[in-house]
Formats: structure tokens, C-alpha cells, sequence
């Protein structure tokens, strides 16, 4: 069985501007073929399969949303 190494794991509350900064950065990362994380960079498969969920839940006190993106991807090794 693949070993499993953990690319990141962000779980924070920041300001909304930080967070569009966050993933503008991943997706300028992405078209560039890597993935840079706190260990160093990783490469990333020409094709990424997507998986992308929205919602919207009622609360007592108003609405809360949210979003979750998972991007998959192979990579051959040398």
C-alpha cells in the first residue's frame, strides 16, 4: 500500500481579503505544475480531477455557508 505524507491542513479563521490571497496563490502554484507547502514544493500531474461543494445552512442567529474543494492529480514516478 502508498505511503500518505500530509501536503497541508489549514484550519483558521481569517479575514476574507486573506483568504482569496490563499487560494490565489494555490491556483498560481497549480498552473505553474507545483504545489509549494511548508516542506518544500510539490509537482503536479498535468490533469486534475476536480470536486467542488457549496452550501448555504440556516442557522437560529442567520446563514452560514461554505465551500470545499478537493483537487486530485497523479504524478509518474522516475
Amino acid at each position: 500500500m502508498g505511503e500518505k505524507t500530509v501536503l497541508m491542513d489549514v484550519e483558521e479563521t481569517v479575514l476574507r481579503y486573506d483568504a482569496a490571497v490563499m487560494l490565489r496563490k494555490i491556483a498560481d502554484d497549480l498552473a505553474q505544475g507545483k504545489l509549494v507547502t511548508p516542506d518544500g514544493e510539490v509537482e503536479v500531474g498535468g490533469q486534475i480531477e476536480v470536486e467542488c461543494k457549496g452550501k448555504i445552512k440556516a442557522k437560529e442567529n442567520g446563514q452560514k455557508g461554505s465551500i470545499k474543494i478537493e483537487l486530485s492529480w497523479c504524478v509518474p514516478t522516475a
